[in-house]
């Protein structure tokens, strides 16, 4: 009976702090459950995840600007695994509009006519097959190279999927099919044909992905996906990561992946292929400060689509891709964390990129170069001096330019974001 009430109270507590934006601590409702119950009761979990966003860009005419200003996120139950074999799980997505203007629309905060918007956007079981692998069924979030939330907006794309996920000492796989998706903006799940830009047929997509860690300091990945008579696309890098003194990390990192259409292209009505491969170099120091340089380049046949995510290449920018066809990209990244400045938590990052050398891929005409600069500003709020319940409270203030250039002439484009999540987890 006791347990009973403190559960009542409990939920009630819950839904009052969830109602007023407090973020993530759990409650352990204290009572020992019977041993057949463990791992249901242990397990089971709700998350509210808040978020505010703030979007504004000025583009150069006569293109039209783009802003909204919105509130939301989603709401999470993870029952937890009954018998230790089998869990379910929900989540539903929402952004509401605080403001928008009719004439601004496409930041991707709303949906299009600047529309707020709710999707259940996950609903899936997963069985545990042993220990370290498991199926999963249904609509999930799927995380690999090419295919992946692309969590940069209100709401993340979601898979209608079903695969296998697995490790086995340091090698983790996923292998399955994706029959459908929900763009990060919509609250329908379309066939992954139509999501590339095809029209006539539903089609869906084989994907299979590899990691692999035989050491602390060295991780290699592959991934590649097939959808029938639209696209293949397969990535691979590396990435190395030793300590070469006491207070500096380096990073090395290598990719490349190749893109061509398969079957009947229907994406274009036309064969095409190419491919991007990139260099990465970090320097990670453990009094706050680190050092980035990247390089990226994109063949000449073609521009490399990322339909199903945040494009996997290093020089993925805030609003840039650098990753149209013949195009040379250069990054260079500093960032300082405050920490050793006794501000926990506050980490300012300024960065470069510097595209040229892109072409037109059906004429080989030389198109526009693009430049961007970015300073970011994050403050979690996971210092000693923070209560639990506040910890995962995270502001971030970004300021974003575009410069593009063609035949003598600058255009710029400015872009100020301003975000703020709040998570919450009840456990019962």
């Amino acid at each position: 009976m006791r347990a009973r009430k403190t559960a009542i109270a409990t939920g009630i507590l819950g839904g009052t702090l969830a109602a007023a934006g407090m973020p993530a601590f759990a409650i352990d409702l204290g009572d020992e459950p019977p041993p057949l119950a463990q791992p249901y009761v242990r397990d089971r979990s709700l998350t509210f995840h808040l978020r505010t966003y703030y979007l504004d860009r000025d583009k150069p005419a006569p293109s039209s600007d783009l802003n909204a200003s919105t509130a939301g996120g989603w709401i999470g139950y993870d029952s937890g695994y009954f018998f230790d074999r089998l869990k379910i799980g929900l989540t539903g997505y929402t952004s509401q509009k605080l403001d928008g203007p009719a004439d601004q629309d496409g930041t991707l905060l709303l949906k299009p006519g600047q529309q707020s918007y709710g999707s259940l956007g996950e609903s899936y079981a997963k069985v545990k097959l042993w220990d370290t692998h498991a199926f999963s069924a249904y609509r999930q979030l799927v995380n690999q190279p090419e295919v992946n939330p692309q969590d940069n907006r209100m709401t993340p794309n979601t898979f209608e999927a079903y695969n296998f996920t697995g490790k086995v000492e340091g090698l983790e796989y996923f292998a399955g099919y994706v029959d459908k998706m929900k763009a990060r903006n919509s609250t329908v799940f379309v066939d992954m044909a139509t999501i590339a830009g095809a029209s006539g047929g539903k089609e869906g997509m084989a994907l299979g992905g590899l990691s692999y860690a035989p050491t602390k300091d060295l991780k290699l990945r592959l991934s590649s996906y097939h959808v029938p008579d639209i696209l293949n696309s397969t990535f691979t890098d590396v990435e190395w990561g030793p300590m070469i003194s006491e207070r500096w990390q380096l990073r090395l990192g290598a990719e490349y992946m190749f893109q061509g259409s398969t079957g009947s292209d229907r994406l274009t009505g036309s064969n095409f292929s190419t491919w991007a491969g990139g260099l990465r170099a970090a320097l990670w120091g453990t009094r706050g400060g680190t050092l980035r340089i990247a390089y990226t380049r994109t063949g000449s046949g073609a521009n490399y689509r990322s339909p199903y995510g945040t494009w996997a290449g290093y020089t993925s920018d805030v609003v840039t891709d650098f990753n149209r066809a013949g195009e040379r990209a250069f990054h260079l990244e500093g960032s300082y964390d405050f920490k050793a400045l006794q501000v926990p938590g506050l980490v300012f990052t300024a960065y470069g990129t510097f595209g040229g050398k892109a072409i037109d891929p059906a004429t080989g005409a030389r198109v526009s170069d693009k430049n961007e600069y970015n300073a970011t500003l994050d403050y979690r709020f996971n210092g000693d001096q923070w209560p639990d319940w506040l910890k995962t409270l995270w502001p971030r203030a970004r300021v974003t330019r575009v410069d593009e250039s063609f035949n003598g002439a600058t255009t710029h484009t400015w872009d100020y974001r301003f975000i703020v999540n709040y998570e919450y987890v009840l456990k019962y």
